[in-house]
């Protein structure tokens, strides 16, 4: 299956300097590198798979756009970065760190920019950062601020420019912000593998599979040929939001999976074949990833989608 020939396409990619900007690399989460956006970029520029005037800029997301999914009180109480600060947990707050919430504008917009560019021309869009599955309509979780895939699910829904639409979430925490918001949606079909479970609901438009701790390559990837087949993907979702996590990588510095980087990039594979083989639109998110190599992963992936272009 894995060996299959895959169809050349035109991928392409929304990336702004702004990723790079506003959120700190201390407390809890210094292990969390910003900078990985940068390096994606800065060496699919040097191979040449990618020119500058070729990338996709966004805006930031609007506060009406954050609206759709998160609470009037909410949204005033992170405008302050030093409550921002705090409940992410970056333990050192001063005024270089005042644009926290301006991070997770710019990086909405990019998936928002992502999908409008996905479901306009029917072409793979990978955000170079985004997924940030964690966050609910009144609190923060799990270092996310701003739920951007349910914020662009929303605005499109209200463009009327879609009405069903699948999160395949193979980031090594399960995407619960995701899955609560939208428990009750018949619309929305949430899919996941992880090895962490934050929540568990029963519901027929939803997968959780639970892998063990240290999985190899091979237990994954036969779990996610067996789990994402035909039952999930007669859905016929306008859209697909794939968040590709790099936690799962061996050298991750939070997760304790054991893909190799092959391995992953072959799950990527996979989950870009089996969606673009139906042309269902696709935007693919970076999710988490953390430690110095995390980037790799994803710029596997993207250099990967790149060449393989009609």
């Amino acid at each position: 299956m894995f060996g299959r020939f895959f169809k050349r396409e035109y991928a392409r990619v929304v990336y702004s300097s702004e990723y790079i900007y506003g959120l700190p690399s201390m407390g809890r989460h210094q292990s969390f590198d910003i900078m990985r956006f940068k390096k994606i970029r800065d060496k699919l520029v040097k191979e040449r798979l990618l020119t500058r005037r070729n990338i996709l800029r966004p805006d930031p997301c609007s506060y009406d756009d954050l609206r759709l999914v998160h609470t009037e009180d909410y949204i005033k109480r992170i405008k302050d970065p030093q409550y921002a600060s705090k409940i992410l947990k970056l333990d050192v707050f001063n005024l270089l760190y005042n644009s926290i919430l301006e991070y997770f504008r710019v990086v909405t917009g990019g998936t928002l920019l992502a999908t409008a560019y996905a479901l306009k021309w029917n072409v793979p869009v990978f955000n170079l950062g985004g997924g940030y599955h964690h966050a609910h309509p009144d609190r923060a979780e799990g270092f996310c601020l701003v739920n951007d895939v349910a914020i662009a699910i929303q605005k499109f829904r209200h463009l009327q420019r879609g009405k069903k639409f699948m999160i395949i979430d193979l980031d090594y925490h399960q995407g619960n912000g995701n899955l609560l918001f939208f428990k009750d949606d018949p619309d929305i079909y949430t899919f996941s593998i992880h090895a962490d479970t934050w929540v568990e609901i029963d519901r027929q438009q939803n997968k959780d599979i639970l892998m063990s701790s240290g999985c190899t390559d091979e237990q994954y990837l036969a779990t996610l040929e067996k789990e994402l087949g035909e039952s999930c993907l007669s859905f016929r979702p306008d859209v697909v939001f794939y968040i590709a996590g790099s936690d799962v990588y061996e050298k991750d510095t939070l997760g304790d999976m054991k893909l190799s980087r092959e391995g992953v990039l072959r799950r990527n594979q996979y989950v870009f074949h089996r969606v673009r083989e139906r042309k269902i639109p696709l935007v693919i998110l970076a999710g988490g990833g953390y430690g110095q190599d995390s980037w790799e992963v994803y710029y596997d992936f993207i250099a990967w989608g790149l060449r393989h272009k009609s």
